[in-house]
């Protein structure tokens, strides 16, 4: 990179730096550190959680997804989509789960169920979540390696040193500096500062995709892909493996099952300021990706026009060199977007591009490292004190936890041998907690789920994710020696021959194995509690705070709401703004709905052209740019607007040092006693 590009870079860290050492004086108490004291707007919190979740893992991932599917595994997204804004307008588990008042998951649970659950749940969360986000560090620094062509070893001071554990201790301190300092109050704000320079950015990327290739180029070279692995035609995808329509069915059920379990964002899911405004924000999230969902999918493809158009051959021949002094196969396949990135990027447009994804990196880091961090002492070490903590010796406890978290992931970014694609791994280092998916919903929506029945969902999903992990990892080793040899040798199995290099089963089907078997667990023992052993009914009401339990005054009624308005998932608390906003939302989705339930019919009926399809996914990206334009504006307003109202909120609040998280005789600690 130019002089130039490092200076963007270089200014968008000290800019962040600058709002961290401001953010610092308005951290007062554990609820401050834990949660910005629950007082963040609608706009904030979808700003920031959305970059939180783009990390360069997730691109990476992302770019790995799109150039071996192709515009095939946006069709199967699609099928998603209504899915996914059913359970935005109605806030599947993140309402109630707000509600609750809870920091996190574990303290729900022990709310819900028991305080030796909570203990339990929260080493299995904390173990899984320090596992998956091990990973994204190392994803992360390998990302800049490529893209910057870094060399793999250095000198200074007359020592060789690695490039990779530099950059990784650089990676990992900077996360670790932010989530200690300020707390959530901080890792919100530079969010969605950094929100706001990405979204704005992604518009730029975009233009310049289309002034550096045209449209004909891009189809062109999706029209080279063999039978059965087509990148246009979702029906004719059959052949990719990893990335095909069970792939993305998985994905549904997961979507449902396992919304708000996942713990990496656990200070964002516990700020906002009332559940509707966490309701709202995850409406709004519909809109605020759509320049980064464009983006992160026109990157891959234009890849492929330059690796497969002839007019880019001379450039196709660089990008090979490049990635072809990468040794590893897994991180070939991992650095080509990258790679090729670097090399048709011009100066300027390549350090926006470093200023995102280090944007992209940052606050990933900061967020999985506070909530990680924040998980072990709330829900391992604090269930066990006597003694509660100070204020004081409380955020102390928890700064420690996140650097120790830090030290972990880079201990395991270092050593940990990657043998799957990232978003494969994500799945089975996810299924270790996929037994929380069946005990949340059970415990929001079923006053009858059982305690029993949650120990053993809980363990169960552990058990069976850690049996795919230790499978996986031992199956076929680099000098081809592992289970599946010895598997082959000693029981002579065909099916072991026929898979000797990769267990046969990936990762998105061992999470699929154990969300079933958990959601059967769960169900079945929790009926049998009742029924057997006559375990009475869960006052839910009281848990979620409503009517006369309403302590914090969180349900304002604002206006009346008809019949139709209630089915469709409306309450008293919506504004005329907020209805407007709701109704565009759905009439936005099933427009997309249409017309996959068009294609899918045209297909069945007789076969879809390659140039009707191309037609269409030409008339998708278009319809999103233009969008996409409108909301960074309207993102970019109404997000400057809510963290002046943030700050007011933060002076203004009655803080109640008790509010710790701590739950006393079935209520969290700091309510007033309720019967």
């Amino acid at each position: 990179m130019a002089v130039v590009d490092w200076l963007i870079v270089g200014g968008v860290f000290l800019l962040l730096v600058g709002a961290l050492i401001y953010c610092q004086k308005y951290v007062k108490n554990t609820a401050d550190f834990l949660a910005a004291n629950r007082c963040a707007g609608r706009y904030v919190l979808c700003i920031s959680t959305g970059i939180a979740g783009f990390a360069v893992v997730n691109s990476v991932a992302n770019f790995e997804l799109f150039y071996e599917a192709g515009f095939a595994s946006i069709w199967w997204g699609m099928l998603t989509a209504p899915l996914g804004l059913i359970l935005a307008l109605v806030a599947w588990i993140t309402y109630r789960l707000r509600e609750t008042r809870a920091f996190t998951i574990s303290q729900f649970f022990e709310l819900r169920y028991s305080r030796r659950f909570r203990i339990c749940a929260g080493i299995v969360a904390w173990t899984s979540g320090v596992i998956n986000y091990g990973i994204f560090p190392a994803v992360s620094v390998r990302f800049f390696m490529f893209f910057c062509r870094l060399p793999e070893y250095f000198n200074f001071m007359g020592i060789q040193w690695e490039t990779y554990p530099v950059l990784l201790t650089f990676a990992i301190g900077i996360g670790v500096m932010f989530a200690i300092s300020g707390g959530q109050i901080a890792i919100m704000i530079t969010d969605f500062m950094q929100g706001t320079f990405c979204n704005i950015a992604f518009i730029i990327f975009i233009i310049f995709i289309f002034r550096f290739i045209t449209w004909e180029h891009i189809e062109s070279a999706l029209l080279t892909a063999a039978p059965g692995e087509s990148l246009i035609n979702p029906f004719d995808s059959s052949k990719i493996k990893d990335f095909n329509i069970w792939y993305f069915l998985i994905g549904i059920f997961a979507a449902v099952y396992g919304r708000g379990g996942w713990q990496g964002g656990m200070g964002y899911a516990a700020s906002a300021k009332t559940p509707h405004e966490g309701k709202m924000a995850g409406i709004l999230g519909t809109w605020r990706g759509l320049a980064q969902g464009l983006m992160i999918m026109m990157f891959p493809l234009a890849v492929i026009a330059i690796m497969k158009h002839p007019d880019f051959s001379s450039l196709a021949e660089q990008i090979k060199t490049a990635v072809a002094g990468i040794s590893d196969p897994q991180l070939q396949k991992q650095g080509l977007v990258p790679t090729a990135l670097s090399v048709i990027m011009p100066t300027g447009i390549m350090g926006m591009f470093a200023a995102v994804m280090f944007s992209a990196m940052l606050s990933t880091d900061d967020t999985y490292l506070h909530s990680w961090g924040s998980i072990f002492i709330q829900d391992v070490v604090m269930p066990f004190r006597q003694k509660k903590f100070t204020p004081k010796q409380h955020i102390i406890a928890l700064r420690l936890s996140i650097v120790f978290v830090g030290v972990f992931a880079w201990v395991f970014s270092y050593l940990f041998r990657q043998t799957e694609y990232v978003f494969l791994f994500f799945a089975i280092t996810g299924a270790v907690y996929s037994g929380a998916g069946a005990v949340i919903i059970g415990g929001l929506y079923w006053k009858r789920g059982g305690t029993i029945a949650a120990w053993v969902t809980l363990l169960a999903g552990a058990m069976i994710a850690s049996v795919g992990i230790i499978l996986q990892q031992t199956w076929c080793f680099k000098d081809g020696s592992g289970l599946s040899l010895w598997l082959k040798n000693n029981f002579g199995w065909q099916w072991v021959a026929n898979n000797m290099e990769s267990f046969p089963i990936n990762g998105q089907w061992i999470y699929f194995i154990g969300m079933a078997s958990c959601s059967i667990f769960y169900v079945t023992i929790s009926l049998i509690e009742h029924h057997v052993f006559k375990k009475p009914d869960f006052n839910l009401m009281k848990m979620l705070h409503r009517g006369q339990y309403d302590v914090a005054n969180e349900h304002i009624k604002r206006t009346e709401v008809s019949w139709l308005s209630r089915r469709l998932g409306i309450t008293r608390e919506f504004t005329r703004r907020d209805k407007t906003l709701y109704y565009v939302t759905i009439a936005w989705t099933l427009f997309w709905m249409a017309c996959f339930i068009y294609f899918t019919l045209k297909h069945l009926s007789g076969e879809v052209s390659n140039s009707a399809w191309l037609t269409f996914w030409h008339f998708k990206v278009y319809v999103t740019l233009v969008l996409a334009f409108i909301t960074t504006v309207w993102f970019l307003v109404g997000g400057i607007i809510d963290v002046f109202r943030l700050f007011k909120n933060l002076k203004e609040v009655k803080r109640d040092d008790a509010d710790d998280g701590s739950v006393i005789n079935g209520q969290n600690a700091g309510e007033q006693k309720i019967s």
